[in-house]
């Protein structure tokens, strides 16, 4: 599998979701799993071989910038793409 960091550098809990694509160009709109992330802390993330989606920072104000990446491990050539 793979394994993912993402660090909590802000002053408030966030949450972030993982979203498994459907398939080529089909992206999903249901989280495959949701992390919490309290402020300074670190969260480790297993996703499996040839993963690719995209993370997302879930927030339910309206005003809030939404924020992303979109990763497909093990893509072309065994490479991984962010």
């Amino acid at each position: 599998g793979n394994i993912i960091n993402i660090l909590n550098c802000g002053s408030q809990t966030i949450q972030v979701g993982f979203f498994k694509n459907s398939g080529p160009f089909q992206p999903s709109f249901v989280a495959e799993k949701i992390v919490i992330i309290p402020p300074g802390a670190t969260q480790t993330v297993s996703l499996a071989q040839g993963w690719e989606g995209r993370l997302q920072k879930l927030t339910e104000a309206p005003t809030d910038p939404t924020t992303w990446a979109e990763i497909h491990f093990n893509a072309w050539q065994d490479m991984t793409l962010v």
